[in-house]
């Protein structure tokens, strides 16, 4: 009984750690251990029984299905998980008739014809939903265990976009710097004006790779909630005047007329710093598309029954096409009329995110006839 009782606990400890770590894998080795127990004799059921009892606990409470079926594939066990997505069990029904998939009935066949002490392993597809299915057997037994994949592809998807479109960022500068200094070391380069030209052209894409890393490192620390947002009642001119300042040279370079609109006493709750950054970025995207001789006009009003206050940039370029009205704040997304457009991707993107952590909203539209244009809006909280 001693030896009984050491078993249990070592079980018992075994399962809470899965628990709280959720380490699948020992999850469904630990199950089996326990149905294994539970087909012993009535002497050492009796003595499982307190670790049965845990085990069973730690299988409802996960949110990974759990099925459990016979020699025969007929049911024995689905935890609160599975019966959420196939309903409840009885001691009739089939594997098969219980899931309605026919590989996961395939997988259980090879599992208890299989050696492998890990079990089997696969990506099935429940009800259109990606799942990790994990199955192990013994003589009598094979337990699964299912695991939502959507959320993991989808993870992967956006990694795989995020080196693609980092890749194809990072070679147009990368390119103009190996011809710019190819061109600076030949006979060429070796007139001063011309290698001042250069080397002017240089230190500008070097400015924008330096962009693009600060706007990279910027956006994982939003995204991962390392910036703190202080919020404290801030003038909403006071939020626009010091970005205003800072692009008034480019806007003059581009022949574009800066208006600003916004009335006396508008006050918003803002961390200062960043909401200065996501106007920036927006005004800065506004004046990128506004043509010389246009104009950038920034608008400020109350909305008393929402309990905010919106900030509204409106330019007077091309407009956005409307399938890509809630695509342009996606990361490093650039539609067919940026492409000829100096820029990152990502300052839409950061805006956006400043916005969530204000608790606000951003969203963008094209101004209506006979305007010409897209206005982008900023809601703040009222203070």
């Amino acid at each position: 009984m001693e030896a009984l009782l050491s078993l249990a606990l070592a079980a018992l400890a075994i399962a809470l750690a899965v628990l709280w770590r959720r380490e699948r894998g020992e999850l469904l080795r630990a199950l089996h251990a326990a149905w294994e127990e539970r087909d012993r004799g009535a002497e050492e059921r009796a003595g499982g029984e307190a670790e049965t009892k845990w085990l069973g606990a730690a299988a409802q409470a996960t949110s990974d299905m759990i099925l459990v079926v016979g020699k025969d594939l007929r049911m024995q066990f689905s935890n609160a998980a599975a019966g959420a997505l196939f309903g409840p069990t009885s001691p009739e029904s089939t594997l098969l008739l219980y899931t309605r998939s026919v590989e996961l009935e395939r997988l259980a066949s090879d599992a208890l014809l299989s050696s492998h002490p890990d079990g089997l392993e696969r990506i099935i597809r429940l009800e259109e939903r990606p799942c990790r299915a994990r199955a192990q057997a013994t003589d009598e037994s094979v337990t699964i265990v299912l695991t939502d994949a959507s959320e993991v592809q989808r993870l992967s998807r956006a990694r795989q976009d995020l080196v693609a479109n980092l890749s194809h960022e990072l070679r147009t500068p990368l390119t103009s710097l190996r011809l710019l200094s190819d061109t600076l070391q030949a006979p060429a380069g070796r007139d001063a004006a011309v290698a001042r030209e250069l080397a002017a052209k240089i230190s500008a894409e070097v400015v924008t790779l330096q962009q693009m890393t600060e706007e990279m490192l910027d956006l994982a620390a939003i995204e991962s909630g390392r910036q703190v947002v202080r919020l404290i009642p801030v003038p909403l001119a006071r939020l626009v005047s010091e970005p205003i300042s800072r692009l008034q040279d480019l806007a003059a370079q581009g022949g574009v007329r800066l208006v600003v609109e916004i009335p006396e006493g508008l006050r918003v709750l803002a961390d200062p710093e960043q909401a200065s950054r996501a106007v920036l970025n927006v005004l800065h995207n506004a004046l990128k598309f506004s043509p010389s001789g246009g104009e950038v006009r920034i608008t400020g009003r109350a909305e008393p029954d929402e309990g905010r206050v919106v900030l509204s940039v409106l330019d007077s370029g091309p407009g956005i096409p409307p399938d890509e009205i809630e695509r342009v704040f996606e990361r490093f997304f650039r539609g067919d009329r940026a492409r000829g457009t100096p820029g990152t991707g990502l300052g839409l993107a950061i805006a956006r995110h400043i916005l969530r952590a204000h608790g606000g909203q951003i969203w963008a539209e094209n101004r209506r006839p006979p305007e010409r244009g897209a206005a982008f809006h900023l809601a703040f909280h009222s203070a």
